[in-house]
C-alpha cells in the first residue's frame, strides 16, 4: 500500500506543477487568458480522470485518492469555475470508473457536495496562497471524519486514513512552496522585463518599447498622429545646476506632457531629451492643436532654481496613414522637427505642411 501512496501522489504532483507552469508560460495569449478558467478546470479533471485508472486497484477495499488537492488547486490557479469544472468531471469519471459499492457512491455525493460548497465560498473569498490552507484543512478532515463514521472508526480504517492524511498533507505543503516559488519566479522575471523596456527617470516606455508600441500599432491599421518632441536646449540646465535638478525637472516636464494628452494615447522616452507620442485617431489639424497645448505647458512649467528660465519645445508631427514601413513614419517625423527646430517662432511642423511646400516648390 506504501508503494500505492507514493505513486499515486507523485503522479498528482508532476500533473498539477506541469499545468501550472503551462498556463505561466502562455498566460498572455488571448486564447488562454479568455478561457483560462475552463481550460484550468478541464486540465485538473482530466488529471483527476488520469488517477483515477492508474488507482483502479483497491487498497484494503477502499480506492486510495484525494482530489480535493486537485479541486484545491484549479481553483487557485483558475477560480471558482474552474473548480466546478474539475469536481464535476471527477464526479463523472469515479462513476464510470468506480461506481462499485455503497462507500463509493457515498464518496460520489460527497464530493459533489464538496465541489459546490468551495465554489459558492471561493466566489466570496477568493482562494489565494494564504488561504488555501484553511481550504485544504477543512475539506480533507470532513473527508477523513466521512469515511470514520461509515467505517465505525475501525482501526483497520484509522490505519489507512492516518496513512492518507500524511501523504495528503505532505503533497499539499510540498505543491503549496513549489507553485509558490514558481509564482515568486515569474513575477521577477516580469518585474526584469518591465524595467528592460522602461525609462527609470520618467517611468515612461524606453526605445525599446516605444518601437514595439508604435510598430503594433502599424500592424493593426490603427490610425494615429506620431509627435516627435525635442527639449530645446534642456542641456543647459543640466550644465548650469547639475543633473541631479536636472532630472529632477526632466522628471516634472514629461508628466507636465503626460498631462495634456487625451487618453487614448502613447508617449515613450526615446533619447535624453526626446519623446514619440502617438495620439489614436486624430485628425493632422487636432494633432496640430494638441502640440500647441504641450507647448505652451512646458513654457509655463517653472524651474524653482531659477524661474526666469524658460523651457521650449520644438515638435514635428506625421500621420501614420502616408506611410507603409514605421522606418518611412519615423523618418518623415524626424524631417519635420528638424523644418520646426529651423523656424523662428513657432515650433511646431507636420509632415503635410512640407509636403505642400515641396509641391509649390514644384510647381513654380
Amino acid at each position: 500500500m506504501f508503494l500505492e501512496f507514493i505513486i499515486y501522489f507523485s503522479i498528482l504532483f508532476c500533473f498539477t506543477t506541469i499545468i501550472h507552469w503551462s498556463f505561466i508560460l502562455s498566460e498572455d495569449v488571448p486564447f488562454i487568458k479568455k478561457y483560462n478558467s475552463m481550460l484550468i478546470g478541464l486540465l485538473f479533471g482530466v488529471a483527476a480522470f488520469t488517477l483515477t485508472i492508474i488507482t483502479a486497484p483497491f487498497v484494503d477495499g477502499i480506492l486510495i485518492h484525494n482530489y480535493n488537492i486537485l479541486v484545491l488547486f484549479s481553483g487557485l490557479l483558475g477560480g471558482p469555475v474552474s473548480m466546478l469544472i474539475s469536481g464535476m468531471i471527477i464526479l463523472i469519471s469515479r462513476y464510470d470508473l468506480c461506481f462499485t459499492s455503497t462507500i463509493s457512491f457515498i464518496m460520489m455525493l460527497n464530493l459533489f457536495i464538496i465541489t459546490i460548497a468551495l465554489y459558492y465560498a471561493a466566489r466570496k473569498y477568493p482562494i489565494t496562497y494564504r488561504n488555501i490552507t484553511y481550504y485544504f484543512l477543512a475539506v480533507t478532515f470532513e473527508h477523513i471524519l466521512l469515511l470514520l463514521i461509515y467505517w465505525r472508526f475501525s482501526l483497520e480504517i484509522i490505519h489507512y486514513l492516518m496513512l492518507l492524511l500524511i501523504f495528503t498533507s505532505i503533497i499539499f505543503y510540498l505543491l503549496r512552496v513549489i507553485l509558490l516559488q514558481l509564482d515568486h519566479r515569474n513575477k521577477q522575471i516580469k518585474q526584469i522585463y518591465v524595467l528592460k523596456q522602461m525609462d527609470l527617470l520618467t517611468q515612461l516606455p524606453n526605445h525599446v518599447a516605444t518601437e514595439q508600441k508604435l510598430k503594433c500599432l502599424m500592424q493593426t491599421k490603427i490610425p494615429f498622429e506620431l509627435l516627435h518632441l525635442d527639449l530645446r536646449k534642456f542641456s543647459t540646465v543640466n550644465h548650469q545646476y547639475g543633473y541631479e535638478l536636472g532630472d529632477e525637472f526632466f522628471a516634472k516636464i514629461a508628466n507636465i506632457i503626460q498631462r495634456q494628452l487625451p487618453e487614448e494615447s502613447f508617449i515613450g522616452r526615446i533619447d535624453s531629451d526626446e519623446f514619440y507620442i502617438a495620439l489614436l485617431n486624430t485628425t493632422p489639424a487636432e494633432a496640430i492643436m494638441q502640440a500647441y497645448q504641450i507647448n505652451e505647458a512646458i513654457k509655463n512649467s517653472a524651474f524653482k532654481q531659477d524661474l526666469t528660465l524658460q523651457i521650449t519645445s520644438a515638435i514635428g508631427i506625421c500621420s501614420s496613414s502616408n506611410y507603409v514601413q514605421l522606418p518611412q513614419l519615423l523618418n518623415a517625423t524626424y524631417r519635420a522637427l528638424r523644418f520646426a527646430k529651423n523656424q523662428t517662432t513657432t515650433w511646431i511642423c507636420h509632415d503635410n505642411q512640407l509636403k505642400n511646400r515641396q509641391n509649390k516648390t514644384h510647381d513654380e
